[in-house]
């Protein structure tokens, strides 16, 4: 028999990240911000500091103003501090323009659509909201009988 057949996949090693706090704890990317507040209680006197642009991204107090300056979550801080400066995250689509005849901003040839209108006139079962219990009350009395006086009841 072939062993191909018969291989099972192991976790992609490639894919987790370190824990900075402690270098055993290996985790998906997308769990890392959640391991980080439950691991920073547990090691309280590490001098470990968030970095302004990631919290993800955690360094000892002395490389943090190195990581600063070459963080790749930065250009987005930069972009929006200074947008004339940069080129933009993505080039704008070229603008085209769509000929048509259709003018929906123009007055429709028909009336709009009245709900409470159309309620009226028809024969459906309300139930007023956040009327007080009396006027739902009076409510409910003149449905009543406009009911039996067609009788639709």
């Amino acid at each position: 028999m072939s062993d191909d057949k018969y291989s099972v996949g192991g976790p992609e090693l490639e894919k987790y990240v370190v824990c900075p706090y402690d270098p055993v704890h290996r985790l998906l990317p997308t769990r890392l911000a959640w391991h980080l507040t439950r691991c920073a209680r547990n090691h309280p006197s590490s001098k470990m500091v968030h970095c302004p642009f990631n919290s993800t991204h955690l360094h000892n107090v002395a490389d943090m103003q190195m990581h600063v300056m070459e963080c790749p979550n930065r250009a987005g801080m930069e972009r929006y501090k200074y947008p004339d400066k940069l080129p933009p995250a993505e080039p704008k689509a070229g603008q085209f323009l769509v000929e048509s005849s259709e003018d929906w901003d123009a007055e429709p040839p028909v009336e709009s659509y009245d709900p409470q209108a159309h309620c009226d006139r028809k024969f459906i079962i309300r139930n007023p909201q956040g009327a007080p219990p009396a006027a739902r009350r009076e409510f409910r009395n003149r449905e009543r009988q406009r009911f039996l006086e067609n009788n639709k009841f």
